[in-house]
């Protein structure tokens, strides 16, 4: 078998560029749950802000209860984004998708309006 410009047999490069895709898989998984912990934190910590400013502007009682239930619903989410695996939350994407393909795809479309919003800075051209 010819050897290649690197003195490298075909079975070598073969195994280093595996090890290298595994070192990569490695990396983005250390990124991703490096991500996902930031998130937990940050819908937490969204939500102890929300609960915090509600009282401390003395809003009416009803405002309060209803930015409660808005932070339980980050919380919860914080939970979910705790205890699933990427597994669980792609399954669980897939079986909502499957049973309400058009209210996922109204989610879809409001989060990227919303998503849109934001990277716009919420300026007017």
């Amino acid at each position: 078998m010819a050897n290649h410009t690197n003195g490298s047999t075909p079975e070598e490069l073969a195994q280093d560029i595996s090890q290298s895709l595994n070192e990569f898989g490695r990396q983005a998984r250390k990124r991703a749950d490096e991500a996902k912990t930031e998130a937990v934190k940050g819908l937490n910590a969204l939500a102890e802000t929300l609960r915090r400013e509600a009282r401390e502007a003395g809003e009416d009682p009803n405002v309060v209860e209803k930015i409660d239930e808005v932070a339980r619903g980050l919380e919860k989410a914080s939970l979910y984004l705790k205890t699933n695996t990427y597994e669980d939350m792609r399954e669980d994407v897939e079986t909502q998708v499957r049973r309400n393909p058009m209210t996922t795809l109204g989610l879809v479309f409001v989060a990227g309006l919303i998503f849109g919003l934001i990277l716009r800075g919420g300026r007017r051209r």
